[in-house]
This record gives structure tokens, sequence and C-alpha cells, in this order.
């Protein structure tokens, strides 16, 4: 049984900043309790490390208490890393969050940036060389290489169906918060393998196993 919250100390808490659009234009599209939870959990994650122009690593996100207690859920099993996961690649398809793998000979890890304009640029810029990337996130004292990344149905889409455009991406935003996302993968390889590479063939297939079940 939840309790009753007694109320925000709104002169000794610490503020969190969330941007209004996301109030606004984001959270009213939301349909998965995950990406609401995941992306909030950034925006508090950024702030704590001292504002919203800071990457948050992937382990901070994983780690993070208080997302893990939310995305549990009662009398399951199944721990929360796979809800955090769905947040992470809703959140990322959306645009809400920009992901960026930071690589040092094998080792490489994700992190992630509030989108806005600056951080666009810094991702964009760190991609190229142009700048070096914030210490925070170096490893064995040199700076990583920066690779934008993309959530893996997005990249499994873009490397066997054709090119990510918008719409594409709010189709499989839409995709993951109906299907479970091995369902998306699997159906991105059906029309691979029958050579019919389109997302009209893609959802087709998804809207079959829907209805009738997998077999």
């Amino acid at each position: 049984m939840s309790r009753t919250f007694g109320g925000f100390l709104v002169a000794t808490d610490p503020a969190v900043a969330v941007p209004r659009a996301f109030l606004t234009d984001v959270l009213p599209q939301i349909t998965e309790l995950a990406e609401a939870q995941v992306t909030l959990a950034v925006f508090r994650l950024a702030s704590d490390g001292g504002g919203i122009e800071l990457p948050v690593s992937e382990d901070a996100i994983f780690q993070d208490r208080p997302l893990r207690a939310a995305l549990r859920v009662p009398g399951s099993p199944r721990e929360p890393d796979a809800r955090i996961r769905q947040g992470l690649d809703l959140a990322a398809g959306r645009g809400t969050i920009l992901a960026f793998a930071a690589e040092e000979g094998r080792d490489s890890h994700l992190w992630y940036y509030v989108n806005t304009p600056v951080n666009q640029g810094m991702v964009a810029a760190m991609s190229r060389g142009a700048v070096a990337p914030p210490e925070v996130i170096w490893q064995a004292g040199q700076p990583p290489r920066v690779t934008p990344e993309k959530p893996n149905v997005f990249r499994l889409y873009e490397q066997n169906i054709g090119l990510l455009t918008p719409l594409i991406a709010d189709h499989l935003v839409s995709a993951l918060e109906r299907y479970p996302q091995e369902w998306i993968e699997d159906a991105i390889g059906e029309s691979v393998s029958y050579n019919r590479r389109s997302w009209r063939y893609v959802q087709r297939i998804l809207e079959q196993w829907a209805a009738q079940g997998r077999t």
C-alpha cells in the first residue's frame, strides 16, 4: 500500500528543471509509464549533476534507486531493467533525450543528454572531433571517441529497411508503445527475409501477430 504524501517543502527541497515543452507537448503523447519515469529521472540526474546541459550515464540511470522502485512491478520476479530499457528507447526515439556512445578501445559506454539545441550541437561537434567531450565521460584520463547512438529498433530499421524519416520514427515509437520490442525486431527480420522492405509490411506483420497470435 502506498503512503500518503505529506506535501512539498518548497522552501528547502531542491528544484529540478523540467522544460515546459515536456509538460505541454511531450507528456500528453506518452502512454507508457516507463517512458515518463525514465525521462523525469534523466531530468533529475542531469540537474543533480549540475544542469540540464550535462550528460547522464546509462549506468547511473539503471542504478537509480527511485527509478528502479517506480518501475518494479509488485509481486513480479521481473526486475525493472527491461522497463528502464524500454523507457530509454521510447524517449530517445521520440527525441526527448539524445543518446551517444563514448568509446575508448573496445570499451563503449552509453550517455544521454536532454535534447536541447545546445546539446544537439555538442553531440555533433564531439562526434566530428571539433570539441573535446566533457571530462565526466573520459575513460582512463583520456577523451573518448563519441558516436551518436540510436535505440536498437531504430538502428535495426535503418540498417535493414531504409531511411529513418521523422514519420517513420513516429511509427516506431507508436509500435514500441503497443508491441514487445522483440516483436518489432522479429517483424523487421521477417520483412527482410521476404524482401519486403517497408514500414507498411512490418506494421502488417505486427497487426497480424496481435490479432492471431504468433506461430
